[in-house]
């Protein structure tokens, strides 16, 4: 979550609640208002520093030709978060972010401890996202598309665990071990090992060139069930058109390939991901075999206002795209506008795991009001599909309104 705005110093006392409310207001009408408070000064820093963030994002889809494959049309609280951030002096910082759209423990985004020494070293400790994959890292506040793509159903959920950080000019290096999260998953297993390194030669906003790759291992219990299943790019409905269904398994590991650039307004980006799950089984009776999964996806974007693509190094990913003149600003600004397509597969079909197999195509336009109001408005299509819903060619026409600060 995003801990830019609305900073509350500790002498606030009993006004605190007001002026959060207040600024959350201002932050929504005035994106210049916020640039005049966090205008740097020659005071002192406090050692304690804290800050409050929120998203609520709401959501509308219409589906169509599901050819018997029933979809939901409706409305959805996509996500409604609250997160609060404490600072004590330039090394330690303790964060928590709470999702109110999601019930009792699940709610529960990230819960983080963290050291950070100074020269590039980065020590963290709760529940957090793993070092994997560019696209499972960047915020939901940052993605070109309201959802991420069918590939991201082999990257690992949120777990509890602790991770060592680096990065420098040229790139990143993490390292973390994990066990299971708050998550209603089945790949939420014993323990497990993550891994990713980035590498920019480029990372100027506007002039970005990435490489990065990632690894994962899971060992489960001998009784443990897995299940990998996908959406098809939207939460507006339930439905999941691949789908392995729940079987035994040993251990799995999942590997990532990812690349990225951009140059001004332009932004590519694609990953591969590979899930091998070594000795599974559909009954304890059988003899243990090794089945592969794997996704992809590529992006094109073009920013039509021509801001530049934002990239930020320590997190190796893309940025959020901040409008030049944002509406509101007391400039007569329009904001910012972004197109994008996205082409997208998953293969859940090896040995006796037959969860069926789907490639999307996906467009998109948004539309950045200002720093701290988007909309969105996307198409979504199945191009091919095979498995158990095979007939159905679905397509979804959905929209968002996001208000972060």
């Amino acid at each position: 979550m995003n801990f830019s705005y609305m900073k509350i110093s500790r002498s606030a006392g009993g006004k605190a609640a007001l002026a959060t409310a207040s600024m959350l207001v201002l932050s929504m009408f005035s994106s210049s208002a916020v640039a005049e408070e966090s205008v740097e000064t020659n005071v002192a820093k406090p050692a304690w520093d804290f800050r409050v963030a929120g998203r609520l994002q709401l959501d509308r889809g219409y589906f169509y030709n599901d050819k018997g494959t029933e979809f939901d049309h409706g409305d959805n609280v996509r996500r409604a978060r609250l997160g609060f951030r404490v600072r004590y002096g330039d090394h330690w910082s303790f964060s928590h972010t709470y999702d109110f759209a999601r019930d009792g423990l699940e709610g529960i985004r990230d819960t983080v401890l963290q050291y950070r020494d100074g020269q590039g070293m980065r020590y963290t400790i709760g529940h957090f996202k793993e070092p994997f994959s560019m696209e499972r890292l960047t915020s939901v506040r940052d993605l070109t598309f309201m959802e991420r793509s069918l590939a991201s159903t082999l990257a690992p959920p949120r777990a509890k665990g602790a991770e060592v950080h680096y990065h420098d000019e040229r790139g990143t290096a993490a390292i973390g071990v994990f066990t299971g999260g708050f998550e209603d998953s089945t790949l939420n297993t014993r323990y497990g090992v993550s891994a990713r390194k980035t590498f920019a030669p480029r990372s100027k906003d506007g002039d970005i060139l990435h490489f990065g790759g990632s690894v994962a291992y899971r060992k489960t219990d001998s009784s443990d069930e897995v299940r990998f299943r996908q959406r098809m790019e939207t939460r507006n409905s339930d439905v999941r058109l691949v789908d392995t269904g729940s079987f035994l398994a040993g251990n799995f590991t999942y590997f990532g390939a990812e690349a990225a650039y951009a140059r001004g307004p332009f932004a590519v980006q694609s990953e591969y991901i590979h899930a091998m799950v070594r000795n599974a089984r559909a009954t304890r009776a059988d003899s243990g075999e090794s089945v592969n999964f794997n996704g992809w996806h590529i992006d094109l974007s073009w920013i039509l206002t021509g801001e530049d693509q934002p990239y930020h190094l320590e997190k190796g990913t893309f940025g959020r795209i901040n409008p030049r003149n944002g509406v509101a600003n007391g400039q007569g600004g329009f904001g910012a506008v972004r197109a994008a397509v996205r082409w997208s597969s998953l293969n859940l079909n090896d040995e006796f795991v037959r969860g069926g197999s789907q490639q999307n195509l996906g467009a998109s336009v948004t539309w950045y009001v200002n720093d701290h109001i988007t909309l969105l408005g996307e198409y979504v299509r199945v191009i091919k599909l095979t498995g158990t819903h095979k007939n159905a060619s679905p397509y979804v026409y959905q929209a968002r309104l996001q208000l972060s600060f």
